[in-house]
């Protein structure tokens, strides 16, 4: 059974901080200019998630405010276990999405990680960054995300329940994300959304860092109040759920452009928008674009024994492998891609799309895949809640 619980969470005093004021991304897709615009307001949610400065000064300035917010009363813990229903509203290519879904405590146990299925692979870097802030803190600042199957659409009844009511907090985003909360303490509703997700497992969306950072926290420490993480959670049939594929920016151009040619069939394509057109038609799996001062379609001759379905297994094992990580950035749009490539001798790797469905198929296939693999959007955004060890 997934070990999904109520808990007291600690939540911004709406009579003295907004959402519009607290909320940011999660920590590892803030950039330098958007962490700079953040931090002038003294109340927003990246001095926990994201806090300025260097080595350990930055977690202990982490730990230190996070004492001074509670004991002040910034932030207040609820009185009562509670399930926190969170609807997002925001605009996705010109169409308007809402994601319904809800904040809750993940348990990190052996036995609980049962239920629990991880798609991609991790860092050492960004594990110990968050494993320091985790001591230093006491608390969990942003939740991981995390995605399950309600056939019977018995949570998503208690979501939509929920959402009826007046909200306790609501707010907007930098990036244009409405939010509002509902903490749910009633003990019915919990029990019904324990019954409904018992026989599921729960597939990692976003926070794989975070995730192994609290089992193996949990795991040296022992206590029951390391067991869970904050997670937040979302029913894969919700309609407002949007996974992206994540395009790959490579340094070196010429030599992505000659591995591509001998072992894909090439299709010069006229513009951004054909080729991505003809990405998303082809029946093969392991197909990806290119944009290297002109359009190509790359459509693999051989699977070459992968196996996941996903043309990022393809792209890591063939085509990038050997290319250090550092030679590699990211991102979810497509357009932006293009323009990051054009920045030098570089190629946009651009990924075929996929529904959350591919990820499960894809896990229990191969295993765990390429970090960077998916994008799912809009992020969680961090102070909705936070959740004390």
């Amino acid at each position: 059974m997934a070990d999904i619980r109520p808990f007291r969470g600690h939540r911004y005093d709406a009579k003295r901080v907004s959402l519009t004021r607290a909320l940011c991304p999660p920590y590892d897709v803030i950039g330098p200019e958007e962490a700079r615009r953040l931090r002038r307001d003294r109340m927003n949610a990246i001095h926990l998630e994201l806090p300025a400065g260097t080595g350990q000064a930055r977690y202990r300035g982490a730990a230190k405010l996070w004492k001074t917010w509670t004991a002040s009363g910034a932030l207040k813990q609820d009185s009562a276990p509670s399930l926190y229903v969170c609807e997002e509203r925001f605009i996705f290519l010109g169409r308007r999405h809402r994601r319904l879904g809800f904040l809750a405590a993940l348990g990190v146990s052996r036995a609980a990680a049962r239920c629990v299925v991880p798609h991609e692979r991790t860092l050492p870097k960004p594990k110990a960054d968050r494993l320091r802030m985790l001591k230093a803190v006491g608390a969990n600042i942003s939740p991981i995300f995390g995605v399950f199957p309600d056939p019977a659409g018995a949570v998503r009844r208690v979501l939509g329940r929920a959402a009826q009511g007046r909200p306790s907090a609501q707010g907007r985003t930098g990036g244009g994300v409405a939010y509002k909360l509902w903490p749910v303490s009633d003990a019915k509703d919990a029990a019904a959304v324990a019954r409904a997700l018992k026989p599921a497992k729960v597939l990692i969306a976003d926070g794989h860092h975070r995730y192994e950072v609290s089992r193996a926290h949990h795991a040296a420490d022992r206590r029951p109040a390391t067991g869970t993480v904050l997670s937040y959670f979302c029913p894969e049939e919700d309609a407002g759920l949007l996974v992206l594929p994540t395009h790959r920016v490579v340094m070196d151009g010429s030599a992505v452009l000659a591995r591509a040619e001998e072992s894909c069939r090439l299709t010069a394509c006229r513009t951004l928008r054909d080729l991505l057109r003809r990405l998303a038609a082809t029946s093969n799996a392991y197909a990806f674009g290119i944009y290297y001062g002109a359009f190509i379609l790359a459509e693999p001759r051989s699977r070459d024994g992968c196996r996941s379905g996903l043309g990022v297994e393809w792209l890591a094992k063939l085509l990038l492998s050997g290319v250090a990580p550092d030679q590699i950035r990211y991102t979810p749009y497509a357009e932006k891609a293009m323009s990051m490539a054009e920045e030098g001798d570089q190629a946009a790797v651009l990924v075929k799309p996929f529904p959350v469905k591919s990820i499960r198929r894809a896990v229990k296939a191969v295993g765990l895949l390429p970090p960077k693999s998916t994008y799912f959007y809009p992020k969680i955004a961090t102070g909705l809640v936070f959740k004390q060890l």
